[in-house]
């Protein structure tokens, strides 16, 4: 594991350092939402410094406003540390060092799912070698931070399948409220699908407790952790920012599709969802462009067509990673329901939502991420090491059969 972080932490950085030369030197769009972070989270530096509580996170914390708060903070804490010296490069240091664990929590979600040290090792590499997955950990998107938490919750609800543990409790809780801060609609999906694994609790190994202790045991994790919740207001929170009301939440989705749509790089800008059937009757055909785009005909702009070979890599994927879901499914069925459940309910959102290739190669590395294992786990059943052509030589002195 410590080879696929050095090589994380290398990759992520170089990326984040190309990126933010061709930003500052050549006038490429790479950096966008970096330097605007950079200048919120210096201005919040600079009022801590002077004793000072933020106005703008405070107000963002409580009125759930749109920029990633969480993110921004992370930045502001580097700058007060520093003296409010604001050195980009510095920063892109610093958050590869954060989200260059990423593919190191897969290597663990991988073996926890029940895959073997080299189905492990090759979801690691995956996620570490991966564009999507260095550029937008390196270059300060929000999305580098948002993997991070997403494997950290994912592994720690995975462990908490088969034992009482209160210091993964207190890291799935504290993971929502960080993805509250980033995309919170996130916790919406996540959510229920870690309180489904927890339900689908086992129990060790040769251990003593019967079915009934370990699903009384996994209730009282779910309570503990829905009253977590509530206490630190997410509940409060997603009910002011997800519509109840179906046909509202259609209206939303409609809006923001037909925006993303009329994009250069936008695509079925025609299509009209204002009614279930019309959602349902799209739905096959906006998961095929979510999952696939942008395709090797979609050329375009630089950044698409960068994206077209790891696109490209990763469809052809897909084959390997229904492979691999039948491995896990056969060796941990429980740990494999949540990671389906999750990232087929949030690839039907997206596949609704989006309407637009960068938006959909963005929001998609959140589904590779979490079928990476089962990539790992296909790969290492249908290329098993190869093994040596002649036994290997006796020991002095030992006997060979004939």
């Amino acid at each position: 594991m410590r080879s696929i972080f050095r090589w994380s932490f290398g990759l992520r950085f170089g990326t984040g350092m190309i990126a933010w030369f061709l930003t500052v030197f050549f006038g490429f769009s790479f950096l966008e939402d970096a330097l605007a972070y950079e200048n919120i989270a210096g201005m919040v530096a600079q009022d801590w410094s002077e004793g000072k509580q933020s106005a703008w996170l405070e107000r963002e914390m409580t009125t759930g406003g749109k920029e990633p708060w969480a993110l921004i903070t992370l930045f502001a804490v580097l700058y007060f540390f520093t003296g409010g010296i604001q050195l980009l490069p510095l920063v892109i240091a610093f958050y590869c060092l954060i989200t260059a664990w990423t593919p190191v929590l897969t290597y663990r979600i991988t073996r926890q799912l029940g895959g073997s040290p080299r189905a492990a090792r090759i979801s690691g590499w995956l996620v570490t070698l991966s564009p999507a997955f260095a550029f937008w950990s390196g270059a300060l998107y929000k999305e580098g931070l948002i993997l991070l938490v997403l494997n950290f919750a994912v592994y720690h609800g995975l462990r908490l399948q088969g034992k009482w543990r209160w210091q993964s409790l207190l890291f799935l809780g504290l993971c929502l409220g960080a993805l509250c801060g980033l995309r919170f609609y996130l916790v919406a999906f996540l959510g229920p699908a870690l309180i489904l694994g927890l339900l689908l609790g086992r129990k060790q190994p040769n251990a003593g407790p019967t079915g009934s202790w370990v699903l009384l045991r996994q209730i009282m994790l779910v309570s503990i952790l829905l009253g977590i919740g509530m206490g630190l207001g997410f509940t409060d929170r997603l009910q002011q920012s997800i519509p109840l009301d179906l046909q509202e939440g259609l209206t939303q989705i409609e809006t923001s599709r037909r925006d993303l749509a009329t994009y250069q790089s936008g695509y079925l800008p025609d299509v009209r969802i204002t009614t279930p059937e019309e959602a349902l009757a799209f739905l096959p055909v906006g998961l095929a462009y979510f999952l696939t785009v942008p395709l090797p005909w979609h050329w375009g702009a630089l950044r698409q067509n960068l994206a077209i070979p790891d696109t490209l890599f990763w469809v052809l994927l897909y084959p390997v990673i229904l492979v691999g879901i039948r491995r896990a499914w056969s060796r941990n069925f429980r740990g494999t329901v949540p990671l389906i459940a999750f990232t087929v309910a949030i690839s039907c959102f997206y596949a609704l939502f989006i309407g637009n290739i960068g938006t959909a190669y963005r929001e998609r590395i959140q589904v590779w991420l979490l079928w990476a294992p089962f990539a790992g786990m296909g790969w290492d059943f249908l290329r098993p090491p190869q093994r040596a052509a002649f036994p290997p030589p006796a020991r002095r002195g030992g006997y060979v059969r004939p």
